[in-house]
């Protein structure tokens, strides 16, 4: 999900050598600001709207690089600490309100089971690695049925503060290199620039191709977006257009950036060299400007301000009410996502015109406030004077001070996240202990020949807020991503290795999720179980045709594991598997052709039987549409709310049912009868929680542990 940067700070009133203010920089950042907030509120409405972030990108470079360059030239430095302190300033007390706003909004809106993963996303922004942390987290298969990050936007923040760490002492360096030589400090910047944007773009089009997630976010991505800002900055004082010519490229270049808002998707490897269009769109607006023609004065400003023409897109840009969405852009931004994801959390359903709007008006009040008594008022004392914190000991005035307003914000809002973490965290202790199956009998409760009773009164276990912690052996460990290839035969094998017989399970989280409580049975009865699971991937010859290019070579992976099965010979293998149902209702992966599924299925199977290894295949559980721990923390464990309606004549297709009918001898085990009756399916069974996700939470898989002990006669 894409994000805005924050706004570079917009000149002071000018000086001799420096260019004017320009009215048309605002109007743009409204641009930028609108694509990306009718994106997010309306996605199908504007599908590319995210390139309003290569926008602001560009818009910043442009700012800042273009102010430190003419620093150099004017004293052959650059004062850092004055650049960061107006950068804290400029930035931190409006971030920091938003993202304590925010938890408190998650402590009284969000259920517990979203707490501690807010809150350390919360810790990353406040941190300024948000970036990374949306990196490394965006494309995990765990995490793609997770609710929104009510803070993700701040990724581009993070991009930005580490562009900021990262150029001035770049520039510095040419600067002395340029000393050295007895060149041009400015030309020194400007082949420093060129050769930095060259090797991030190529780094963003190669990189884009083959790791799309990560590649969004990462700050080696983008820096060449910032990057060919501050090249035009610097080059941009030679450019003398006429006219009609500054009138052509600014309404070129604006129309371009809503073009690639209106046809751009998130299916593109992007940024890559796709974003170039929006870029270089971006850079036309910022050519055509009123300081295209190198005013230098506040009368020679005032003078091209006047003198463009009615018609031109910098004249559009600069009227007043451009101007003021402009001034706000960055409280505006700010705001809006946390109010989208807590709003459409509670409305339970895309908004529409109606909600839509009334989510921008929040979002636009919030920014008024936030802007005059937030931001002015830490940038400004009066809109003159910065402020001072007082602080005793301290040299180098509102500089010092503005550091150590940085780390009080920091460390409050840090420490603010952690309350609410810790709460949860108290809870998940409870996962380290065993069930007591008298009092919490699960899957037991519904057994057919001899149902256990169900003590009343009881909490739920595990505790609603914890579910998505109670995950199997192989959860968030290497042994849910078995790769062959890289792993030994002992790899991921659990149980006594002097047990006489060995069962193996293959397939997707699906099919981990019998692990567990496959393990119980062969504790007691001589197996240990070998687990060879890879998240997001079927045991058969055709992965889903849509996923993501990570999970290709799912097939050749299961080639190699059927040939390491064939090896080892256990004496049992159970296969399971998601439904493609479930597979595009959690991550929009399918097959276009079902018969193919059934075919990759068998194909893998047949071997196994040929060799005489006894098989069986265990059918997939119904899918809840809606979070179970949520549901359940919101409205009780009985309530209808939370029942899965999905009678035995609607159940999906499960092509492994269809496959091991093409195999003699294959073994069917249908666990449907455990979580159903009268095709109603409880999120709360047995006084046990039923769901983490759409996988079962690993204390009611190990309730099962009796029915497949018989199912499968071990």
């Amino acid at each position: 999900m894409p994000a805005l940067p924050a706004p570079a700070s917009i000149a002071a009133p000018p000086a001799p050598n420096r260019p004017a203010p320009r009215r048309d920089i605002q109007g743009l950042r409204t641009v930028a600001v609108g694509l990306v907030i009718i994106y997010h509120i309306w996605p199908a409405a504007l599908p590319g709207g995210f390139v309003g972030v290569d926008v602001f990108f560009v818009i910043s470079g442009f700012l800042i690089v273009g102010s430190l360059v003419r620093e150099i030239e004017a004293t052959g430095r650059i004062a850092l600490r004055s650049f960061y302190a107006k950068r804290i300033r400029r930035l931190l007390p409006a971030a920091s309100l938003v993202l304590v706003a925010t938890l408190a909004g998650m402590v009284l809106l969000l259920p517990q089971s979203r707490w501690q993963s807010i809150s350390f996303d919360v810790i990353m922004a406040a941190l300024q690695v948000q970036n990374w942390n949306q990196a490394f987290g965006s494309g995990s298969y765990e995490g793609a049925t997770a609710l929104v990050s009510p803070v993700q936007h701040y990724w581009s923040l993070a991009v930005e503060e580490q562009f900021y760490v990262v150029i001035p002492l770049c520039l510095i360096a040419a600067a002395a290199w340029a000393t050295r030589t007895g060149m041009s400090k400015k030309s020194l910047c400007l082949y420093l620039l060129v050769a930095l944007s060259a090797a991030s773009f190529l780094h963003s089009a190669f990189f884009s191709v083959s790791d799309h997630d990560v590649a969004y976010f990462a700050t080696t991505t983008r820096m060449w977006e910032l990057g060919l800002g501050g090249i035009l900055a610097l080059v941009l004082p030679r450019f003398q257009p006429g006219e009609r010519l500054r009138m052509l490229l600014g309404w070129a270049g604006l129309l371009g950036v809503l073009c690639c808002a209106f046809t751009f998707s998130t299916s593109m490897a992007f940024p890559g060299y796709v974003a170039l269009l929006p870029v270089a769109a971006t850079v036309l607006v910022l050519a055509a400007g009123p300081t295209a023609a190198g005013t230098h004065s506040a009368a020679a400003a005032s003078v091209t301000m006047q003198g463009s023409s009615r018609f031109s897109a910098s004249t559009l840009l600069s009227t007043g009410p451009a101007k003021f969405v402009g001034d706000i852009s960055y409280s505006l931004y700010l705001w809006h996502w946390p109010v989208v994801v807590l709003y459409v959390f509670h409305l339970g359903r895309a908004p529409g015109i109606l909600h839509g709007s009334a989510m921008a008006a929040i979002s636009l009040v919030a920014a008024v406030v936030s802007y005059y008594f937030v931001e002015q008022k830490f940038r400004h004392d009066g809109g003159h004077r910065a402020v001072e914190v007082p602080v005793r000991g301290l040299r180098h005035g509102g500089h010092r001070k503005a550091f150590v307003l940085a780390a009080g914000l920091v460390a409050a809002t840090t420490l603010t996240a952690l309350a609410p973490w810790g709460i949860v965290e108290a809870k998940s202790q409870q996962l380290d202990g065993a069930l007591n199956l008298r009092q919490y009998p699960g899957a037991m409760a519904l057994d057919a020949d001899r149902p256990a009773a169900v003590p009343s009164g009881l909490a739920v276990r595990p505790d609603p807020a914890v579910a998505m912690k109670d995950v199997p052996l192989t959860g968030g460990n290497e042994c849910g991503a078995f790769d062959p290839a890289k792993m030994g035969e002992e790899k991921c094998r659990y149980g006594s290795a002097d047990a006489g017989k060995t069962m193996i399970v293959v397939g997707d989280s699906h099919a981990a999720q019998l692990v567990d409580p496959l393990l119980l049975v062969g504790e007691q009865s001589g197996w240990n179980v070998h687990a060879m699971v890879r998240n997001g991937c079927p045991f058969s010859l055709a992965p889903p045709e849509s996923a993501d290019t990570v999970f290709h070579n799912c097939s050749n992976q299961n080639r190699e594991t059927l040939g390491r099965i064939l090896r080892l010979k256990p004496d049992l293998v159970v296969v399971s598997g998601m439904t493609p149902a479930g597979y595009e209702r959690a991550l929009k992966w399918g097959w276009k052709d079902p018969e193919a599924l059934i075919s990759g299925y068998a194909g893998l199977l047949k071997p196994l039987r040929d060799a005489g290894i006894r098989v069986a295949v265990v059918m997939d559980i119904p899918y809840p549409e809606f979070a179970a721990p949520d549901c359940v923390q919101a409205n009780g464990s009985g309530s209808d709310a939370c029942v899965i309606q999905q009678p035995v004549g609607d159940r999906p297709v499960d092509p492994l049912f269809a496959a091991a009918a093409r195999v003699p001898g294959v073994d069917v085990v249908d666990l449907y009868p455990y979580f159903c009756t009268d095709g109603r399916c409880p999120s709360v069974i047995g006084n046990v929680m039923v769901y983490r996700d759409n996988h079962m939470t690993n204390s009611y898989a190990r309730t099962l542990a009796s029915p497949l002990a018989r199912m499968l006669r071990l």
